[in-house]
């Protein structure tokens, strides 16, 4: 049986209505009780609920501007303490969260447990990263726990402890989405520059944080990302055999991918384009169970996941762009999707044709990147480069060792994109 944590989103409620009674009609809506799947596409209630408490946090840090430039300091950090608390509780509700507390509690147990005790807790670590598989890649995250695992036996805690980090840290790429540290780091100048009496800037502070706000509550419900979940169900409901309804779930994708197309972002309405030609071309073979129509949707489901955490990525760097995070990480981004692509179109689709296409693009993007990073970083890139000269020599492989050159891309482009 599926693991599931529940959140009773009364205690959203509760702090919204002991520091806002004035907003009744979105209290209602996010005192409903939702149950989080970590891993899996947020609800329509969950996405309403983590939304609606965006839409508060926007209101607390407009109210703290208000009170700033009427020189009432006091209020606007009682304001900015609301933001924060609100914030928090987005962050428990994410699917990523419930890893990284089991994380903790097992490097917690590593200060005064034997490792023997503790290794029981790499347990629901593990039982997570199942989970969490569905939308993001776990396997770098599972080669750390599995040293974690054998450092335990050793008997070296620190080292396990050290492994058990860097699970933490593979699953970075499911945070991009919404940026919640950034955010929260925003509010905390500004707490620390109003108790200075410096008002214009934690203004600015601010400023910064109601981007970066406003760019999460509307992310949840970007269209390539709604496409993502219909495509997904779209692949099991297939599975199951229901046709009729995996072809509504087709129709809902492709209205959302039509959204997508008139994207401002070039790549977005290219891709979304390329994806509703095919979910078109699919429809009339959804009648009757077949292994190449089975392996397009998941093929497409695993494109529309990249294609959403491109979109993701590319609005948090736009956000950025006056942190100067550059032209460097776009080309990344841009990277990390078409190496996305390569790898679904080798190991799902079996594209040999259409690997070596996405392959050349991801290359010309790794290129781009180099040339506007310093040299420890471009050191990097080109080592990722002679990864994707393996790929492309052996693009119709599926073997484990194709993985591993992957999974090595992937990784670098995670930590590169992190690090700017």
């Amino acid at each position: 049986m599926e693991k599931r944590r529940k959140i009773n989103y009364s205690l959203i409620t509760g702090t919204l209505i002991a520091c806002m009674a004035t907003t009744p009609v979105i209290a209602q809506t996010i005192h409903e009780k939702v149950t989080i799947s970590p891993g899996k596409a947020l609800s329509e209630a969950e996405e309403s609920a983590i939304s609606s408490a965006a839409a508060h946090v926007l209101r607390y840090i407009a109210k703290a501007r208000g009170n700033i430039h009427a020189k009432k300091t006091n209020r606007a950090k009682a304001d900015l303490e609301q933001a924060l608390t609100l914030l928090q509780i987005i962050k428990a509700a994410l699917p990523v969260a419930k890893v990284k507390d089991h994380i903790w509690v097992a490097q917690k147990h590593l200060d005064y447990e034997s490792t023997r005790e503790v290794t029981a807790d790499l347990i629901p670590i593990e039982a997570d990263l199942t989970e969490l598989e569905n939308i993001v890649p776990v396997d770098q995250a599972r080669k750390h726990l599995q040293k974690s695992r054998e450092y335990l036996k050793k008997g070296d805690k620190q080292a396990a402890k050290t492994e058990l980090t860097a699970v933490g840290v593979a699953l970075i790429d499911t945070e991009v989405a919404l940026p919640l540290t950034s955010t929260k780091r925003d509010i905390a100048a500004a707490k620390a520059l109003l108790a200075q009496n410096k008002l214009r800037e934690a203004d600015k502070a601010l400023k910064l944080a109601e981007d970066g706000v406003q760019f999460m509550s509307s992310a949840v419900f970007a269209p390539v990302a709604q496409a993502r979940n219909s495509l997904r169900q779209a692949a099991k409901d297939y599975a199951s055999k229901d046709y009729t309804t995996a072809k509504a779930d087709l129709t809902a994708a492709g209205t959302q991918l039509d959204k997508a197309a008139r994207s401002a972002d070039q790549t977005t309405r290219q891709e979304a384009a390329r994806l509703k030609h095919t979910i078109d071309n699919l429809k009339n073979k959804m009648n009757q169970a077949d292994t190449s129509t089975a392996s397009t949707l998941t093929g497409l489901w695993q494109h529309s996941r990249a294609l959403a955490k491109y979109e993701a990525e590319k609005a948090s760097t736009d956000w950025h762009k006056s942190k100067n995070k550059g032209a460097a990480k776009a080309n990344l981004i841009k990277a990390k999707l078409y190496l996305a692509y390569a790898e679904t179109n080798q190991f799902i689709n079996g594209k040999t044709t259409e690997v070596e296409a996405e392959l050349d693009k991801t290359d010309t993007y790794l290129n781009q990147a180099a040339k506007t990073m310093d040299t420890k970083s471009q050191d990097r890139i080109k080592a990722m480069r002679i990864e994707l000269q393996q790929i492309e020599a052996h693009a119709h492989d599926r073997g484990a060792t194709m993985r591993l050159h992957y999974e090595k891309i992937r990784s670098d482009l995670l930590q590169s994109i992190h690090d700017l």
